[in-house]
């Protein structure tokens, strides 16, 4: 398989990662009757919890469709690992293996989200937090080692891509560092921690997909 074609399906791998997951947040959001999800204020991993109850901090809890949205945290996990390997072959060796890193530390955390439930007991809320940084942390800093990557390509749009790489990236760390000091609504600086990887997933494939080699 040639870089032109590894490429593509990467770009593909991307797109179709954001999507599902945008996609299956949507679906399971709508899901709720009583409570009514409020994007604002309740966590993107309450979509995910299995069962109804009120939990431990007093906010009611009931995700009928809990299983759509937990395979989208592990499809798009794997997606986007499966992505950044078949792209990264065409990165320079050392920038290669942290891109894949950072790449691989996302769709573990992805996985780990969509497996252990936050609310949960038997330990199911230190793997979910477990999982939950390595998702953020992970995507966040594939953003940043990608820009990094690009800004050293001697291609303007290269160059350009990898400014808006680093800029997503810092405001997606910078959003999960100040998520436990409560200044805004739980659910939005929770999803400007994930929405800049969202966002960039999607629209890099695109980017690729239009990319001459």
């Amino acid at each position: 398989m040639n870089d032109s074609i590894r490429r593509k399906i990467g770009a593909g791998c991307f797109i179709l990662g954001g999507a599902v997951y945008l996609l299956a947040e949507k679906i399971s959001a709508l899901a709720w009757h009583v409570p009514a999800y409020r994007y604002m204020q309740n966590y993107i991993s309450d979509l995910g919890i299995p069962v109804c109850g009120v939990l431990a901090d007093g906010r009611a809890i009931c995700s009928p469709r809990h299983v759509v949205m937990n395979m989208g945290f592990a499809a798009e996990g794997i997606l986007f690992f499966l992505a950044c390997f078949l792209i990264g072959s065409g990165c320079r060796p050392r920038g290669r293996w942290l891109f894949l890193l950072t790449g691989l530390l996302h769709g573990i955390g992805g996985v780990m989200i969509a497996l252990f439930h936050s609310g949960g007991g038997n330990g199911g809320i230190t793997l979910h937090q477990a999982g939950a940084v390595l998702a953020i942390a992970g995507g966040n800093l594939c953003l940043l080692t990608a820009g990094v990557l690009l800004r050293g390509h001697s291609r303007r749009r290269d160059r350009q891509w990898g400014g808006i790489s680093l800029l997503l990236g810092t405001v997606g760390l910078l959003s999960m560092l100040i998520i436990p000091l409560n200044l805004l609504p739980t659910g939005l600086i929770e999803r400007a921690s994930v929405y800049p990887i969202t966002c960039w997933q999607i629209l890099t494939g695109l980017w690729l997909l239009r990319a001459k080699a």
